[in-house]
């Protein structure tokens, strides 16, 4: 049967798959078989092109909560400061124990055909590294279900499975992975065409998918270097010994996305989602790596305009909107009698002033996700997402009446701070105004967003980048791990390359990984560059007497980050350049990283009204330090799991530590 055909059917049998009972659906019986079930490799290509999500999951799970809370969607940051969204999390939680099924007949159909005697030597072969794949993609899986949630079931046999701790889930997985890479035969007799449509990652190439269970077992191994550091290191270790894992682009396990609406539709393509620029990834790409914006803009590497752009292009077009970032910092946002217009309650050393232009340094990755407000010439246009008109931005400080006071803030690089889309009162009296109209602009007109490469169904959605092997090798010599024989400072700047190369920025690498330029949070990216950063005078416009001020740039304090220990360590570069390079496909592991380690810097939540479903935030908790009870942790588990099997919900709330669930209780594995 064709692979259209399969995912046809797919509709029809998620509906049949939801009205299961809670663990019905994790153990469906494979005899029971539909039109996928009739071969593993078919029910392992519904488990994966599932999870790619269709428009509605994909919104409010990938979007709007996994976005939402790793600062990938700037305009968005209620799942950020810990509301929850009872449908939202339902998404996110029906499909996971799906494609959970789906591996799971996947697995349950290879052993009976194999057991059943009644399959040639080459097909037996075919099956047995299904399975395996099966296997490791169903902890996948179940990553997102444990880093997301917490609890879950480790056991797929039983009709009545009882939840795990996140402790034994991850113990449950790491073995797994170990199981499942040593049962890969890289020798079997080959696949046909048929079979490998089955597999829409890796058409089924044993060596592919060896990697990435190596890699998998590398990620789920790291995640427990604060809990268990011994079990992370000795995990760690056994996973290295086993292979390389995914070092190269074309071992990246990605899924090609396509148009329409069903399962493998993109991720970020609806286009009422600005994901416009967050202020924490602003903060971390301004100045860093000592790149010139007007070099970046020419580079013939790049991959992310619509045309070419000529040095004479470049110097006229963006030209008079390029100022140096080190030595400016933007527009004051008070009103003409010197009144605050934002709030100031953040821990951001950026927040209350408006970078009016683009940074003359700053990440070459910078423009290959984003496109610049007002820069509708220059990007790549499909004609699906919609765009704000073709208008030049300009802002007044908030006050309509001083007209006096006119900015244009055309290809302006600022970033929304977190909980600007909880607070109505906030995201409204920090308005930017139209001079000439006279009204708010929509902050789609304003901040940089997405690139639209991104949002046309045409990229591929990376689950794992080469680039994130180079930084868990990294980060794991800084600990003392044993790489295999790659140094700490090689695996660094080879997860840097992996990125750079991957985006078609590549010229500007060796440049980079010598810079001792520090972003706006204090970080550089020379790996053997750590001193601190030092606070010096910086310039910025004083809106009330419209003239040049000078004021003391003030980095964040070290011991009142989450992180706790320095701005600019060893660890503090890795994470920062593997946070950078995951956008925008990895937002979860990005929220996961953050939660492990506290890095990269994140600001504190900002706003005019309490928050409150935080720990203990009020408006002058910024002056003392960011709690990891000042971030979300983990999403509600949704009302049809409470509804439908409550003694088994209480269960995993007590496994967890709680009573009543909250979003802002740590995971086994996260810092406390």
């Amino acid at each position: 049967m064709k692979l259209n055909k399969i995912l046809a059917l797919t509709a029809g049998a998620i509906a049949i798959l939801a009205s299961c009972s809670d663990f019905e659906e994790i153990n469906k019986n494979p005899k029971a078989a539909n039109a996928w079930d009739l071969k593993p490799y078919w029910a392992l290509d519904k488990a994966i092109v599932s999870d790619q999500q269709n428009p509605n999951d994909a919104e409010r799970v990938f979007v709007l909560y996994w976005g939402d809370i790793a600062r990938l969607d700037g305009e968005n940051s209620s799942r950020a400061v810990g509301r929850s969204n009872d449908e939202w999390a339902g998404c996110l939680y029906s499909l996971t124990r799906n494609c959970v099924t789906s591996t799971n007949n996947a697995i349950k159909i290879a052993d009976d055909a194999i057991n059943g005697g009644e399959l040639g030597e080459r097909e037996t072969g075919v099956f047995k590294n299904v399975k395996a794949a099966a296997r490791i993609w169903r902890v996948y899986l179940m990553t997102e279900f444990v880093d997301s949630f917490g609890c879950f079931t480790t056991d797929f046999e039983s009709t009545s499975p009882e939840y795990k701790s996140v402790e034994e889930c991850y113990k449950f997985m790491l073995a797994e992975l170990a199981e499942a890479v040593a049962s890969i035969d890289l020798n079997y007799p080959g696949s046909t065409d048929a079979e490998k449509k089955g597999d829409p990652a890796y058409q089924l190439d044993p060596d592919k998918w060896k990697n990435f269970g190596i890699s998998m077992w590398m990620r789920c191994a790291m995640r427990l270097s604060e809990v268990d550091p011994n079990t992370a290191k000795t995990e760690f270790e056994k996973a290295v010994a086993a292979g390389p894992g995914i070092r190269t682009a074309d071992g990246i396990f990605r899924v090609q996305e396509k148009g329409g609406w069903w399962d493998l539709s993109g991720v970020m393509s609806r286009t009422w989602d600005w994901l416009t620029l967050s202020m924490t990834t602003a903060n971390l790409m301004t100045n860093l790596g000592g790149a010139k914006a007007e070099d970046i803009l020419t580079d013939p590497g790049k991959r992310f305009y619509k045309n070419g752009l000529s040095p004479e292009t470049v110097a006229e077009r963006y030209g008079p909107y390029i100022k140096d970032a080190h030595e400016y910092l933007g527009i004051h946002m008070v009103d003409k009698d010197g009144n605050k217009t934002y709030e100031d309650n953040s821990d951001s050393p950026t927040w209350g002033y408006f970078f009016d232009g683009i940074p003359s340094k700053i990440d070459p990755r910078a423009f290959a996700y984003y496109v610049l407000p007002c820069d509708y010439e220059n990007r790549i246009e499909t004609g699906y997402a919609n765009f704000p008109a073709y208008e030049a931005p300009m802002i007044t400080h908030i006050d309509e009446a001083n007209e006096a006071l006119v900015y244009d803030i055309s290809y302006s690089w600022n970033g929304l701070v977190c909980g600007y889309g909880y607070d109505d009162l906030f995201s409204t009296k920090n308005a930017l105004y139209n001079s000439t109209k006279g009204k708010k602009l929509n902050y789609g007109k304003t901040y940089p967003q997405l690139q639209e490469r991104y949002r046309n169904n045409n990229e591929y959605r990376v689950f794992f980048g080469s680039w994130e092997t180079y930084f868990l090798l990294a980060e794991a010599g800084v600990r003392g791990w044993n790489t295999g024989g790659i140094s700490a400072e090689n695996a660094y700047n080879a997860g840097i390359k992996e990125s750079f190369d991957y985006l078609g920025v590549g010229a500007n690498y060796e440049a980079y990984i010598n810079s001792e330029d520090y972003n706006r949070v204090g970080t550089s990216v020379k790996f053997s560059h750590t001193a601190e950063p030092t606070d010096y005078t910086i310039e910025y416009i004083d809106p009330v007497s419209n003239t040049k001020k000078t004021m003391t740039y003030k980095y964040p304090v070290a011991s009142k980050t989450l992180y706790g220990k320095a701005l600019n360590d060893k660890l503090a570069k890795i994470i920062t350049q593997k946070y950078i390079a995951n956008t925008p496909w990895l937002p979860l592991e990005n929220w996961s990283d953050h939660r492990r380690t506290g890095l990269p810097f994140w600001e504190m939540p900002c706003g005019s009204t309490e928050f409150p479903y935080l720990d203990g935030w009020t408006k002058t908790s910024y002056q003392t330090g960011q709690k990891v009870g000042y971030y979300a942790q983990r999403m509600n588990y949704p009302n049809s799991f409470k509804n439908a099997n409550p003694n088994e919900y209480k269960h995993a709330l007590e496994l967890m530590g709680m009573t009543d669930e909250n979003t802002v209780t740590p995971l086994w594995w996260a810092k406390k």
